[in-house]
């Protein structure tokens, strides 16, 4: 609805007008007009579009007009409750953090909880996008603040998970919580979809499998794995000068966004001057196609390794389940990355580049599908996705990056996933 009035109303005519007072009763009628009332949500839905928008197409490619002409209002009339698309940002932050603090605090047990977080994930689809990828926007004592009412949520279901599971220790019900919300947040970066009901019941079935994860069963060394080595196990290594720019660029694109990040800032990161910089990359988007490319080499590296030994198709899951989680704790950044730079790169490399990431999901849904047969595609790629989820936000998230078993405990938190058919 618009804010302009409805400039429709009768007239008076000037036949009819009193003598000496035809001008101002012509005025007069002539501004009687319907009298228009806001809707008093318009504040919410100011915000819902943003989300939508901020969501769908990054923080820096949408305006002010962007979000207000989905609302089918002015600009104007935007600002009458925003101060400007900073604070638009903050409040659809605030809003999707609130969500997730509601439902931890509202919940009665943690059945309870699991219904109605799988409730809300479908009705606030894409909140884990706004907090992982567009919050990096906001000024970082906003951050800091929203970080912790995230802590705060997950120490609280971490309670809840305590009370059906008072054997585990302080540091895996924290574990288990963030794979909980993880699975939750899945859904957020793909348009799969199942009915409301289906869909409701797959990720509840998800999330209760990792909450009753078994932890503590894998061995790294009998299967061949080497999922213990934490994020900084090759920060010792000897690299060239390129190496270091490409390191820096990748760290602080995933951690900035990569239209918030200068060349300047790069070489600054690197220890590198100007010069030195455009010796190896030419423009700030060489370095970010050297990046994506570089996490796909690196991803596809482990993927071949994992194919290469016969097994059925149960074992060749597991060991593509293993690779990632390595390829993950070695390559944080690149992660982050792939999650939330791609539509910065030039047309041909982000086609490229998606592509790649269909066909690697592909490979998971085949091998998954290959292992319950009959299962729903769609439901597939839900199941999939949570998995590599709960991967990348766990090798991401504060303390738990650092824990020196993290490698074995992601790779039984994804196999009970894939196997809680």
């Amino acid at each position: 609805m618009n804010d302009a009035a409805d400039r429709t109303g009768p007239r008076t005519s000037p036949a009819t007008a009193e003598p000496g007072g035809g001008r101002s009763a012509v005025r007069a009628g002539s501004t009687r007009r319907a009298v228009t009332r806001r809707p008093p949500d318009r504040k919410e839905r100011i915000v819902t579009a943003a989300a939508e928008l901020f969501r769908d197409r990054g923080y820096h490619n949408v305006s002010v007009a962007d979000v207000a002409g989905a609302v089918g209002i002015t600009a104007p009339a935007l600002y009458r409750h925003f101060r400007g698309k900073p604070d638009l940002l903050a409040q659809v932050v605030d809003r999707t953090v609130g969500t997730v603090t509601a439902a931890t605090s509202d919940a009665t047990d943690l059945d309870a909880y699991l219904a109605a977080a799988a409730a809300h994930s479908i009705e606030r689809r894409g909140a884990a996008v706004i907090w992982q990828r567009e919050a990096r926007h906001l000024p970082e004592e906003h951050r800091e603040r929203s970080r912790q009412e995230l802590s705060a949520a997950a120490g609280r279901l971490g309670e809840l998970i305590g009370t059906e599971r008072p054997e585990l220790t302080a540091e895996d019900r924290t574990l288990l919580a963030w794979a909980v919300l993880s699975v939750a947040g899945s859904i957020s970066w793909h348009r799969t979809s199942l009915p409301r009901r289906r869909f409701e019941e797959v990720l509840r079935r998800l999330a209760s499998a990792a909450v009753r994860c078994e932890l503590g069963t894998a061995d790294a060394a009998a299967e061949g794995g080497g999922a213990t080595a934490g994020p900084g196990a090759y920060a010792a290594l000897a690299v060239s000068r390129r190496e270091e720019i490409l390191g820096a660029a990748i760290r602080l694109f995933d951690e900035r966004g990569f239209q918030s990040v200068s060349t300047d800032d790069i070489g600054e990161a690197a220890g590198a001057s100007g010069p030195s910089i455009y010796k190896h990359f030419p423009t700030k988007t060489d370095l970010l196609i050297a990046g994506v490319v570089r996490g796909g080499e690196q991803r596809r590296a482990g993927t071949e390794r994992a194919l290469r030994t016969p097994g059925t198709p149960e074992e060749t899951l597991v060991r593509l389940l293993r690779s990632y989680v390595d390829f993950a704790l070695g390559h944080g950044h690149l992660i982050g990355l792939i999650l939330g730079e791609l539509d910065q790169l030039p047309e041909k490399e982000r086609r490229s580049s998606r592509q790649a990431q269909r066909e690697y999901l592909a490979l998971w849904g085949r091998l998954y599908e290959e292992t319950r047969p009959g299962t729903d595609p769609a439901e597939a790629r839900i199941v999939v996705s949570a998995v590599l989820t709960v991967v990348d936000n766990t090798v991401r998230t504060g303390r738990l990056g650092a824990r020196p078993d993290l490698g074995d405990r992601l790779v039984e938190l994804g196999t009970a996933l894939l196997r809680s058919h």
